[in-house]
C-alpha cells in the first residue's frame, strides 16, 4: 500500500467543516442576493425577493451605467484611491522603518501620538477638517478626499508595518551599512523589498477602505462631476420613488470589482497580517 494514504476525517472535523460552510453561506448571501436582484425588475424584487430572476435583465446594468454616470464616478474613485493609497503606504512604510530601525529623540512619544489616530472616529474631526480644508482652498477638489483618506489610514498602516519590520532580522541592513550604504539606500534597496508582502497587504486593505469612503465625500465635494462612486449612488434614490433594480445594478457594478480584487489577493492579505501578528 502507498504510504500516502489519506487519513479519514473524524466526525468532529466534518462538523467543523459544516459549521464553517454555514457561516460562509450566511456571510456571502447578502452579496449574492444583491447581484441576483440586479437582474430583476422592481415588481419581481418585491414579489419574489429570494427567487432566481425569471428573466435575466442584463439591460439593467447598461441603464444604471448611463443614468448614474458611473463612468466619470469610476475615474474619480480610481484617481482618489490610487493617489491616497500610494501616499499612505509610502509614508507609512518610511515612518515604520524609522520607528523600528532608527534611534532619534522622541521616537516613542511620536509613535504613541501617531497611534491616537486609531481611537478617533471620522465624525469627531469632520467639522475641524472641513474648516482646515476650506482655509487651504482644497474643498471641492480631489485633494479634499486624497489627503484625509491617506492620513486617516496612516495610523493603522504604520502600526502593522512597524510590527512587520520588527519581525524581520536586520542582518542584510547591517551588511549594507558596513558596505557604505546610507540610510536612504538601506531603506529603498534593502528594507522595502523585504517588507513588500506587508506593503501589498496594506495596499489591498487601504484600497477597500478608501474606495468605500462616504462621509468625507459627502461633506467635502459639491460638484456632481467630482464625486466618487459611493456618493454617486445617491442619484438612484428619488424623493417619491426609487428604482431598486437600477440601485442593485449600480451597487453590483460598484462593489463586485473590489470584492474580486480582495478574493484574488486574499492569500497575500492573510499572509501579511499573520506575519505582523508574530511580533
Amino acid at each position: 500500500m502507498s504510504p500516502a494514504i489519506e487519513r479519514r476525517r473524524s466526525p468532529a472535523e466534518w462538523a467543523q467543516f459544516g459549521i464553517g460552510a454555514l457561516l460562509v453561506a450566511v456571510v456571502s448571501y447578502p452579496a449574492i442576493w444583491m447581484v441576483l436582484s440586479a437582474f430583476k425588475s422592481n415588481r419581481e424584487i418585491f414579489r419574489t425577493p429570494f427567487a432566481l430572476p425569471a428573466v435575466w435583465r442584463w439591460e439593467n446594468f447598461a441603464e444604471a451605467w448611463q443614468v448614474g454616470g458611473l463612468g466619470g464616478l469610476y475615474l474619480n474613485s480610481l484617481f482618489v484611491t490610487t493617489v491616497a493609497v500610494t501616499l499612505c503606504v509610502g509614508c507609512a512604510t518610511a515612518a515604520a522603518f524609522a520607528f523600528s530601525r532608527l534611534e532619534f529623540p522622541g521616537r516613542r512619544v511620536a509613535y504613541r501620538v501617531l497611534l491616537l489616530g486609531l481611537l478617533l472616529p471620522p465624525p469627531t474631526v469632520a467639522i475641524p477638517l472641513f474648516t482646515q480644508l476650506r482655509d487651504m482652498g482644497l474643498l471641492n477638489t480631489p485633494w479634499a478626499l486624497i489627503l484625509p483618506g491617506a492620513a486617516w489610514s496612516l495610523s493603522l498602516t504604520v502600526f502593522l508595518m512597524r510590527a512587520y519590520f520588527n519581525g524581520v532580522r536586520p542582518d542584510m541592513e547591517e551588511a549594507a551599512r558596513i558596505d557604505g550604504a546610507n540610510t536612504w539606500q538601506i531603506f529603498w534597496r534593502v528594507a522595502v523589498p523585504m517588507v513588500w508582502p506587508a506593503m501589498l497587504t496594506m495596499i489591498i486593505l487601504n484600497t477597500i477602505n478608501i474606495w468605500n469612503e462616504l462621509l468625507f465625500a459627502l461633506l467635502f465635494i459639491v460638484d456632481e462631476d467630482k464625486r466618487t462612486l459611493p456618493v454617486g449612488l445617491v442619484r438612484f434614490y428619488g424623493y417619491h420613488s426609487t428604482d431598486y433594480a437600477l440601485v442593485f445594478a449600480a451597487l453590483t457594478i460598484t462593489t463586485v470589482p473590489i470584492l474580486l480584487l480582495y478574493f484574488i489577493l486574499q492569500r497575500h492579505v492573510i499572509a501579511g497580517l499573520t506575519a505582523t501578528a508574530m511580533d
